[in-house]
């Protein structure tokens, strides 16, 4: 997979040194996936290039925002010591999460099938200590967890969300996109004192192939 994030990576930055041979389109979507009752709303902006006979291929990239709000899921220890440990917030756990990804398509007369992976990013949410916890053998007294704030591909740190799709495309620059969406979330734990906030592991809730669909706008520049 990380040589398949360098390829998509060197074949935009090679696309925009021939951009005589390219055009460039603003995309903008708006959508969300469904997972369990749950709405997981996703915006994102961004440039992509086309490339190839009749333009058939595109690479790019921009900003995605991902909104995450669940209640009481279970989030698994990531290392060691707490590789059997699972950590649950009693309270909603709400997070914004900003990526930029990388995507990368094949466009039919009216078909569009492709993917994108966030590769680095933030995420944002509050600090919670109401918690349940299982297998932990350390004191569990002033225990709290955070989102982990800095995100990086695949779920190697951080938040991520990565798509796989097919779209069917209504108009030239209107297309309808449904696929499956890999998120994939992480909280740091943390033993707070007056003194300092010491940080003690990473805990991960991972969400495979859940749907999504949304609506995706082309801007040709």
């Amino acid at each position: 997979m990380k040589k398949l994030i360098l390829f998509c990576i060197i074949c935009f930055l090679s696309s925009k040194v021939t951009a005589q041979r390219a055009k460039v389109s603003q995309v903008f979507s708006l959508g969300g996936a469904f997972s369990s009752g749950q709405f997981i709303p996703t915006t994102s902006f961004g440039e992509q290039v086309f490339f190839g006979n009749n333009y058939k291929f595109s690479i790019g990239s921009g900003i995605r925002m991902t909104v995450f709000s669940a209640k009481e899921n279970t989030f698994t220890g990531l290392k060691k010591p707490y590789l059997s440990s699972t950590i649950t917030p009693l309270t909603r756990e709400n997070m914004v999460i900003i990526n930029a990804p990388i995507i990368a398509e094949y466009h039919g007369n009216k078909i569009v099938a492709g993917f994108n992976i966030d590769l680095i990013g933030l995420t944002f949410g509050k600090s919670k200590d109401s918690l349940a916890i299982s297998n932990y053998t350390g004191s569990t007294e002033n225990l709290s967890v955070k989102p982990t704030t800095f995100n990086f591909a695949l779920g190697s740190a951080g938040s991520t969300n990565n798509e796989v799709y097919i779209g069917f495309r209504i108009r030239e620059e209107i297309t309808i996109k449904a696929g499956v969406s890999f998120l994939f979330t992480m909280l740091n734990l943390r033993s707070t004192t007056e003194e300092q906030i010491k940080k003690l592991g990473n805990f991960g809730h991972r969400m495979n192939a859940i749907p999504f669909i949304n609506l995706t706008f082309n801007f040709e520049k």
